[in-house]
């Protein structure tokens, strides 16, 4: 099948940009729309037909910063996303390198750490629940953060393990004859080298852990709520604030937008070596 190619330079391919276009239309909508909702008054919120041209207010914004508690929300949020990515990255780096290099525990090991991602967070939210009552670190951010890191680690070590595989053998066979331990050869040599993977796993686990929802709820719906759950305070049983809603909405989607605008082009590299087999 040949491309619809039509002209020279950048037009050669007037199908590839139109439907480029528009899924990137198609994906930056919502969010878009939703960022706009967070300026409006709550008359512009409910007015039909919808306003798409109407005078920016930082009502919402206000409301929600001057609200009880929200900036411990937020400390609470970015707490617990930090600790939980850097613990699940340092225990899947070595996890994983363990299997890539040393196929420890065999496929046995290997597929148990894939069902537990399959399992979805409602299965196991009931467990979790009654486990962490019982160990009185319910509602605590050391309770939710060991959730977290249960809910990432699986992907993490998924995906680092390519990473690991594509290090040449060789180089960390000349580490050793120098006299490199195998712990020493994993942090000089092997961890530099799947830099990308890092990064790949890194925003991953950043993106998951700061918007999250179910874990939080479950396990620290008050003492340690999150903004994902702040968010869902303000729906009501007859009645949705729906300029706060997308207030914190906005809050939440922002960090993580640009923590991939500035990395992106790491990222894309990642995932790009990430699916290479050597």
């Amino acid at each position: 099948m040949t491309d619809l190619q039509i002209g020279k330079g950048p037009f050669r391919n007037i199908a590839a940009y139109i439907i480029g276009i528009l899924l990137v239309i198609i994906l930056i909508a919502p969010p878009i729309y939703m960022i706009s909702i967070s300026f409006k008054t709550g008359r512009d919120v409910f007015s039909m037909p919808p306003k798409f041209i109407f005078t920016p207010s930082l009502e919402n914004y206000k409301e929600i910063f001057s609200s009880r508690g929200f900036l411990d929300t937020v400390f609470n949020t970015v707490v617990i996303s930090l600790i939980s990515t850097l613990l699940t990255e340092v225990i899947g780096a070595m996890a994983s390198y363990s299997i890539a290099k040393f196929r420890t525990g065999g496929r046995p090991v290997l597929y148990s750490v894939l069902i537990m991602r399959v399992l979805p967070s409602v299965v196991l939210g009931l467990p979790l629940f009654i486990m962490f009552s019982k160990l009185h670190i319910l509602d605590t951010i050391g309770g939710l953060t060991l959730a977290y890191i249960g809910f990432l680690l699986p992907n993490t070590v998924w995906l680092m393990i390519p990473f690991f595989q594509g290090v040449s053998k060789s180089i960390e066979e000349a580490a050793r004859i120098d006299g490199c331990s195998n712990l020493r050869t994993f942090m000089s040599i092997s961890l530099p080298l799947c830099r990308s993977g890092i990064i790949v796993t890194t925003v991953y686990n950043i993106t998951g852990a700061w918007n999250h929802f179910y874990y939080a709820l479950t396990l620290a719906p008050t003492k340690t709520r999150v903004l994902s759950v702040e968010a869902s305070q303000y729906v009501g049983e007859y009645a949705v604030q729906w300029g706060t809603v997308a207030a914190i909405s906005a809050v939440l989607i922002i960090p993580p937008a640009v923590l991939i605008f500035f990395i992106q082009k790491q990222l894309i590299s990642g995932l790009s070596l990430g699916g290479v087999k050597g």
